[in-house]
């Protein structure tokens, strides 16, 4: 019979020794994550830009076709806008419409959608943007924010008459006007949910845009002199690097 020598087995104690977990960062499964949140990003991106490119050039044509400047309020989203600002365009839709042989209320209509549209591929962008610029200081972003990035990317993917806002207080506007403006305001605040906050079950409204645009498109009269229309103001496009909040 052979006799085992316990002390040279004392160092073992007969235990096997568990062995240290890998942190979450050195994961495939992180790696993977990280690196398809990037590429959604950098996509949607890309995907939105020519689209949201015509339809800015399209909104400044409403001036420049009729030999006039694009007023300061018409590079701003139209939650900033003012009751007067909403004339002045009205009155600028109506001269446009007429001098293209057009029907000023369905022109003021299609105005009111592009509006819209572009205010929330504006937003969408702008949403990419803060979120790259924040993975930049700290990758762990697009792991934390994955499913944020990805609802994003869903409704980028959607068609353009479709909306996802946070909620549908919007409807209680007491004016057309001031409904046009909550609608903008709705988006501003989903853009920054996605952006700051970890995506949770809870109910997202899906709003039809050129079903607001008829409600919202009745002109507002006001005896204000519109602001922002003044010859030296220059046109500034939409800095996508701006703030979300305003």
């Amino acid at each position: 019979m052979v006799k085992m020598n316990k002390r040279r087995c004392n160092g073992f104690n007969g235990e096997v020794q568990n062995a240290s977990p890998l942190a979450m960062e050195n994961t495939q499964e992180y790696r993977d994550v990280i690196g398809m949140s990037q590429f959604k990003l950098d996509l949607s991106h890309s995907y939105l830009q020519d689209p949201f490119d015509q339809l800015v050039n399209s909104f400044q044509k409403l001036w420049l076709d009729e030999g006039a400047l694009v007023p300061g309020f018409a590079t701003k989203f139209a939650d900033c806008w003012s009751v007067a600002d909403y004339a002045a365009f009205c009155e600028q839709v109506k001269l446009w419409a007429l001098d293209h042989d057009g029907k000023p209320f369905d022109e003021l209509r299609r105005r009111v959608r592009e509006l819209l549209l572009c205010d929330k591929k504006s937003f969408q962008l702008l949403t990419v943007t803060k979120l790259l610029n924040k993975s930049k200081n700290n990758e762990k972003v697009l792991f934390d924010q994955q499913a944020n990035i990805q609802q994003l990317c869903n409704e980028i993917g959607e068609k353009d008459e479709q909306l996802f806002i946070n909620d549908g207080d919007f409807k209680q506007a007491g004016s057309h006007f001031e409904r046009l403006k909550s609608l903008v305001k709705a988006m501003r605040l989903h853009s920054n949910y996605l952006v700051d906050q970890r995506l949770k079950r809870r109910r997202i409204v899906n709003v039809n845009i050129n079903e607001q645009a008829k409600m919202i498109s009745k002109p507002i009269q006001s005896n204000e002199e519109p602001k922002g229309t003044e010859a030296t103001d220059q046109y500034k496009p939409k800095n996508h690097d701006d703030e979300l909040e305003p």
